[in-house]
């Protein structure tokens, strides 16, 4: 239901950056379930099968909640939040230059509040 609230909240003001972060969120809501599952498998052929569905079910929410991600860290560029998921999404995801690019941003922005 939140997701449904956030997505109307984006088609009423494109500009509301909260409601960006925020869908992201709820969609990523899943994922805590899904790791668990995970990691409560065995090793059988079946569980192994299994391992994989929920590895792909995983990619997908990943794969949904980026553009929310990058327009969040778009509109706000200083958004350490989203940086920081979209890093670990990108670790996750296997999509090394990303992950090095978002890293980097990352570091950077912990770097200035640390100066401020």
């Amino acid at each position: 239901a939140s997701k449904k609230y956030y997505k109307k909240a984006i088609e009423i003001d494109p500009g509301y950056v909260d409601a960006y972060n925020n869908l992201a969120v709820a969609i990523l809501q899943g994922e805590a379930d899904i790791i668990e599952q995970m990691n409560n498998l065995g090793t059988s052929s079946a569980d192994n099968r299994k391992y994989d569905e929920l590895k792909e079910k995983r990619s997908q929410l990943y794969h949904e909640a980026i553009p929310y991600l990058e327009k969040a860290l778009e509109m706000n560029k200083t958004n350490i939040n989203a940086a920081r998921t979209l890093k670990n999404i990108y670790s996750a995801l296997g999509e090394t230059e990303k992950f090095k690019e978002m890293k980097t941003k990352v570091a950077e922005m912990e770097a200035s509040a640390a100066g401020n």
